[in-house]
């Protein structure tokens, strides 16, 4: 049974008459286990009660369980929920950006605390703090999953976040509609950008992949050959491959583990060599906690992995471009390496769609002619939102729309809807009418 004691305080190696009281209690295993810092025997006895209590009822967690700090278990979680790099790598910012900074040392009993989230999730989102409110809400989202980890292990007796609605404050600034396009604004931008760079936008627009399925797009999938039949006669069809296991291009955030950063530091001692070699002055670099690696994977999730129709048009392109493309993926760099999202988008796409000015000739340099604006704010995800636009728009069954784009079918006609090829067919014939009148409506465009 619990019982108290007294502990007198200690000043300069002796002791006071000043005492606080300890508790005793027996644990599950028969051992004694012990919590001071009582200010009363009757407070110290009570709290004894209690553990023996949830004891009994199996529902005890040990007191240096519920004192771990929220750092020391996330690393204990991570450990055990190993995610696909994307997932690691959202999950990695926010930790570092928002729940870390906040609760690292904080003992996880404090943590799960739905007042104290509802204070933080105020305290970090815009207006008041410097994070977008859907940032926050996903933090939440991962504290809550974190908690329930620790549920899980024995380190907390219930997640009192899960099923509770935090509230997440918003700035209500208005959200842009993503732009879309027009076929003979396609076209222009096509023509504007020339080669591999038109036709990146021209085959995301018609085809509608995701960026990383895009770029990540290997030769041999580019235009594989299917035959189907329709009243008994053969329909020949042309199709963009996302394979299942290499078919999307990713760009994520690694934690440094220490064969990496051992690699760093390799890579950091010649580059310094090099410096002094050159006589050139350079100091050490501090070591970074994380690395961006590109590489191809499987693309989101199996809808993903798929086979979209391409119209004959894009494939007499297609064809052309990757007969004369010297490197494995034809949506690489002009050098074969892998594009960035980002170093596509600010080199080629913006100035192609929002305009330019021009630059006179000098010296050393050409010059250059200004642009137009075409379509101001198109991005790579507004070509995705033009593809199934149109689609829509040319009344394209749903089963083949959801097929195009790597939609997750999740009502029950999703389940029962299947695509013939009539419906092929007919979203070949519009897109291909569609390309006609994009180069018809650019021609009186440019006259």
């Amino acid at each position: 049974m619990a019982h108290a004691e007294k502990v007198f305080k200690v000043k300069n190696g002796k002791k006071t008459t000043k005492y606080t009281w300890r508790v005793r209690y027996k644990k599950p295993d028969g051992t004694w286990g012990s919590e001071p810092g009582f200010p009363t025997k009757k407070l110290a006895e009570e709290w004894g009660e209690q553990q023996e209590a949830a004891i009994r009822s199996g529902m005890w967690i040990a007191p240096e369980k519920l004192q771990t700090p929220f750092g020391e278990w996330v690393k204990i979680w991570k450990t055990a929920n190993q995610k696909r790099p994307r997932t690691q790598s959202s999950r990695a910012y926010l930790l570092d950006k928002l729940l870390l900074p906040e609760w690292e040392y904080t003992p996880l009993a404090e943590v799960n605390n739905v007042f104290t989230v509802q204070s933080w999730a105020t305290r970090a989102a815009r207006p008041h703090g410097k994070h977008d409110p859907d940032t926050v809400a996903q933090a939440r989202s991962l504290l809550s999953t974190i908690l329930s980890g620790a549920e899980d292990a024995g380190y907390i007796p219930a997640n009192k976040l899960y099923g509770r609605r935090i509230l997440v404050s918003s700035d209500h600034r208005e959200e842009e509609e993503e732009v879309w396009a027009q076929p003979d604004e396609i076209y222009r931008i096509y023509q504007r950008l020339t080669g591999v760079h038109g036709l990146m936008v021209v085959t995301d627009s018609y085809l509608g992949p995701r960026w990383g399925e895009l770029a990540g797009v290997h030769r041999d999938n580019c235009l594989l050959k299917r035959v189907d039949k329709i009243d008994g006669k053969p329909f020949v069809r042309h199709v963009f491959r996302i394979d299942a296991k290499v078919g999307s291009l990713h760009e994520d955030t690694f934690e440094l583990d220490a064969e990496g950063l051992d690699e760093w530091h390799r890579a950091e001692d010649a580059r310094l060599e090099e410096y002094r070699a050159k006589g050139w002055k350079a100091n050490r670099r501090k070591p970074p906690k994380n690395v961006v690696k590109v590489y191809v994977g499987p693309p989101k999730n199996r809808y993903s992995a798929r086979e979209v129709d391409v119209p004959e048009f894009l494939v007499r392109l297609l064809a052309g471009h990757i007969e004369t493309w010297p490197h494995e993926y034809p949506f690489s760099t002009p050098g074969g390496q892998f594009w960035r999202r980002g170093n596509f988008t600010r080199a080629q796409l913006r100035p192609a769609a929002d305009g330019r000015p021009a630059i006179p000739r000098k010296k050393g340099f050409a010059g250059r002619e200004a642009w137009e604006p075409i379509l101001p704010g198109f991005t790579m995800r507004g070509a995705r939102h033009t593809a199934d636009t149109w689609m829509k728009e040319d009344r394209v069954d749903r089963a083949l729309r959801y097929l195009t784009m790597g939609w997750v079918p999740k009502d029950i006609e999703g389940t029962y809807e299947h695509v013939t090829p009539e419906m092929r067919r007919h979203r070949l014939r519009q897109l291909e009418a569609r390309w006609e009148r994009g180069m018809r409506v650019a021609a009186k465009h440019s006259g």
